[in-house]
């Protein structure tokens, strides 16, 4: 199927343009998305509808699950929702797509995440309507699987209005799969900024809280938290820490076997997917991080919107989202013991723990907010097309002083990348 796709949008490709003489603002967006169940990238396609909504007509197309079905609904209305299989590719949906662009007047769809992104673009070339593209992170090539991914991504990168990658970082890893470098856009992912907090001494009384947000699966890496945790025990300081686990996922129950192998008592609570983590997360100490990539995590940048310092991987998108030693700290995930140090330092030293809490909300507020993540947005919708400029030269592997590609964050970023 995947296969199929691929071959049908390079063959038509010549028959329909990719500009169909629409540079003007949108009418409608079509936002797609294979999740509508707990997770950061069904929470990103909220944030970002509710907030182009309020000045363009929002369509949303994804899965009939709870908890985001009925929220994308209280947004767009129940006439505006189309239903689509969670992380599936049909032909049955393929034609609903295509005929409800048609029906709706739709003029742009904004695809989000893999699966969305293989079936949505083919379908936006065959309606002759604009298509912009938001991976939502970029899985390493480390199988046959994920190498035919990459020349599936490359293929409909040609018949992509915009590609948009959430972090710097994230930019670098989808560059080889974009077929024109001038396409590639980084707009920095958002979220609601809370005006009031609990005052952050209340979150050094009794156990600190570290809150750890996951879904159990192998990018998420959740067992080395427990790596982490028996290192704290390992010195000691288990007693003074309280890990909440919030998530859900395949790998759940392989987690709890291995977590109630290791004899942690009471100090860590797995309590599974929760409509409302930012209530855990402003009564934090700490936000822990144990990914292997990112695209620019909402965990993260919810965390750091109510003032809570963060202890990550030093991986794609983490390192976007953390000033390691002024929001938080980076750690490699070879080494667990000095992330549990690092928990450690913070505990023993209230003035620098009060300084990150500071410097992570002024960050979030100054370039992780939700209206600087949507005006970027609407401005890529309607900025004149670009017919498309190759790369000569190979992505470097490393982080470079500064983004290789258009960064729209509200202005265009010229410091290096931290």
């Amino acid at each position: 199927m995947l296969l199929f796709f691929a071959a049908m949008t390079s063959a038509l490709r010549p028959i329909f343009p990719l500009d169909p003489e629409q540079n003007s603002p949108a009418r409608g967006v079509l936002m797609v998305t294979g999740r509508a169940d707990f997770g950061g990238g069904p929470e990103h396609v909220f944030q970002l509808a509710k907030a182009v909504a309020r000045s363009t007509e929002v369509f949303i197309a994804c899965p009939r699950e709870e908890p985001y079905w009925g929220r994308y609904e209280s947004v767009v209305g129940p006439e505006r929702m189309l239903e689509i299989p969670h992380r599936k590719i049909t032909f049955a949906a393929f034609t609903r797509l295509v005929r409800f662009i048609r029906v709706h007047g739709i003029d742009i769809v904004h695809a989000h995440g893999r699966t969305a992104g293989i079936y949505a673009r083919p379908a936006a070339l065959l309606a002759r309507v604009r298509c912009f593209y938001t991976p939502n992170g970029s899985t390493p090539i480390a199988c046959a699987r994920t190498l035919l991914y990459a020349a599936v991504e490359y293929l409909l990168s040609i018949i992509t209005r915009g590609v948009v990658a959430v972090s710097g970082t994230e930019s670098i890893a989808l560059a080889p799969l974009c077929a024109f470098s001038d396409r590639l856009e980084v707009i920095q992912n958002g979220v609601e900024i809370p005006l009031e907090l609990p005052p952050p001494d209340s979150r050094r009384i009794g156990p600190l809280r570290i809150v750890h947000v996951t879904r159990f699966v192998f990018q998420k890496n959740s067992h080395l938290l427990l790596d982490i945790i028996a290192a704290l025990r390992n010195m000691g300081q288990l007693p003074e820490f309280e890990f909440i686990l919030l998530g859900d996922g395949p790998g759940r129950a392989e987690f709890e076997c291995d977590l109630a192998g290791r004899g942690f008592g009471n100090s860590v609570k797995v309590l599974g997917a929760v409509s409302n983590p930012g209530t855990y997360l402003a009564n934090a100490f700490c936000l822990v991080s144990t990914s292997r990539w990112e695209g620019l995590p909402i965990a993260l940048l919810e965390a750091m919107a109510r003032g809570v310092p963060a202890i990550a991987t030093d991986v794609t998108g983490n390192k976007d989202a953390v000033t390691d030693r002024e929001t938080g700290y980076l750690y490699d995930e070879s080494t667990p013991r000095a992330a549990a140090q690092r928990l450690v330092d913070l505990a023993r030293q209230p003035a620098l723990w009060g300084k990150m809490v500071r410097a992570a909300r002024r960050r979030a507020e100054r370039e992780f907010s939700v209206e600087a993540m949507a005006d970027a947005t609407l401005r890529l919708y309607t900025r004149p097309h670009s017919r498309g400029t190759r790369a000569r030269t190979r992505q470097p592997e490393t982080l470079p002083e500064a983004y290789p590609v258009h960064a729209i964050t509200g202005a265009v970023h010229s410091s290096p990348l931290v």
